[in-house]
């Protein structure tokens, strides 16, 4: 059987990036999808409309900001092998459709959410459509076909202001779809990615994943226990890693951690540094002591950070630890920007996204839900370094930064008398 991915047009803000070079699991997100159908025996094509697709037969359409895995290819053409009609896939409405849903078009109340994946059977394919009219097209005709992802949930400890919750949940299935058009799809979709990818590491070699459970262990804490080691990596003795993905030559420094991560190949981890739910592009490195959570990192970066979560840094982008991307909405839900139009997302934790080549090296601090554009550079006003230090400092003077130097408070502020100092 052949597939067709229709290209819609879609660019991911702020990068400008096609939608097929989102960063989804370590890849780009047509190399994704393209590994899920291969892996189900789907051979791939390309369309740019309704007239590159065959005027008859049996095949399957979907868009090309279409993620899936590759049990939601094989469950779908399993599921429909013997309809005689056009099929969409639905999937019935659980924790794992709601955490990696599109602020658009969804519906709480619906039963199943559906998605643009069709097994087109017929004789008349109208020529000439672009992705939107075929898409009507095949709404109109089209009779969804509903799997069921029966998630397991994962319970995490969490600790914010703001609605009165204290854990969040982890749904764990590797039944997923997701459409794929903002930042912020990118951020949810890898959230939950590097527990997929080992579970299908593990279906590809059954003999392990019984040896397992004849130990009696929960399947479900295999992701956690296990981890997938590429070739050429150096890993401290004092480093740990745990229900994570190493491409080859990684590199993990002194105390350095790696917890349900993908990370690259040719990444450098700093001493004291730690990942949780991240996904790391190959060529990324780390300055010391540096802490993530939730992020998404393009290939060939610098990052530091005390703290960065559920955040998007593009290519090659350098951040210290100067520089703030706040999660954590209060009153109300994060909100982004898409084509110029504020949207609501829903969420109560989003960080922010940085374009490519950006440089972030001050002190800035970004609201949840911004996004930086491309090649931004910001640096540090000059006052606000120390630049001269006084060659010797009176003992038992107090001193106070000005302009650029540390000077004796007296000489900047006549008659103050600091409260922190006692008679």
């Amino acid at each position: 059987m052949k597939a067709y991915l229709v290209k819609t047009g879609t660019l991911i803000e702020p990068f400008g990036d096609d939608v097929g070079q989102a960063f989804i699991g370590g890849q780009g997100l047509a190399e994704a999808t393209g590994s899920a159908l291969r892996g189900a025996d789907v051979e791939i094509e390309f369309a740019d409309s309704s007239s590159d697709l065959p005027l008859s037969g049996d095949y399957l359409i979907l868009p090309d900001s279409l993620f899936l895995t590759r049990r939601g290819v094989r469950e779908f053409l399993g599921a429909t092998a013997g309809s005689r009609e056009i099929s969409r896939l639905a999937l019935l409405r659980s924790a794992a459709t709601d955490y990696a849903a599109s602020w658009q078009g969804t519906n709480e109340k619906d039963e199943a959410v559906t998605y643009d994946l069709y097994r087109f059977r017929g004789t008349q394919m109208p020529r000439d459509l672009s992705w939107p009219e075929l898409k009507s097209f095949l709404t109109a005709r089209a009779h969804p076909l509903t799997l069921d992802p029966t998630p397991q949930m994962e319970h995490l400890p969490q600790s914010r202001p703001g609605p009165s919750w204290t854990t969040r949940e982890l749904p764990r299935t590797t039944l997923l779809a997701a459409e794929v058009h903002h930042w912020t799809h990118i951020v949810w979709l890898n959230h939950l990615l590097p527990w997929v990818r080992l579970e299908e590491h593990w279906e590809d070699r059954p003999g392990l994943k019984r040896s397992l459970r004849s130990r009696g262990r929960n399947p479900y804490r295999r992701a956690i226990r296990r981890s997938v080691i590429g070739q050429g990596c150096d890993i401290h003795p004092t480093a740990h890693v745990e229900g994570s993905i190493l491409g080859d030559k990684v590199k993990l420094g002194p105390f350095s951690s790696v917890r349900d991560s993908i990370i690259g190949a040719g990444v450098e981890i700093a001493d004291l540094t730690k990942f949780k739910r991240c996904v790391v592009g190959e060529g990324c490195h780390t300055l010391n002591d540096s802490y993530f959570i939730g992020c998404t990192f393009y290939p060939g970066s610098t990052l530091a950070s005390f703290m960065l979560r559920n955040s998007v840094l593009g290519r090659r982008v350098f951040i210290t630890s100067g520089v703030m991307f706040w999660d954590e909405a209060i009153e109300e839900p994060v909100k982004v920007k898409q084509a110029g139009e504020e949207i609501d997302t829903g969420r109560w934790l989003l960080g922010g996204c940085a374009g490519h080549e950006c440089v972030l090296g001050t002190r800035a601090i970004f609201l949840p839900g911004r996004a930086v554009p491309n090649r931004t550079m910001i640096v540090m006003r000059p006052e606000e370094g120390v630049v001269k230090l006084p060659q010797s400092a009176e003992k038992l003077v107090p001193h106070v930064y000005h302009q650029g130097r540390i000077r004796k408070i007296a000489d900047v502020l006549p008659g103050y008398e600091p409260q922190e100092i006692e008679p």
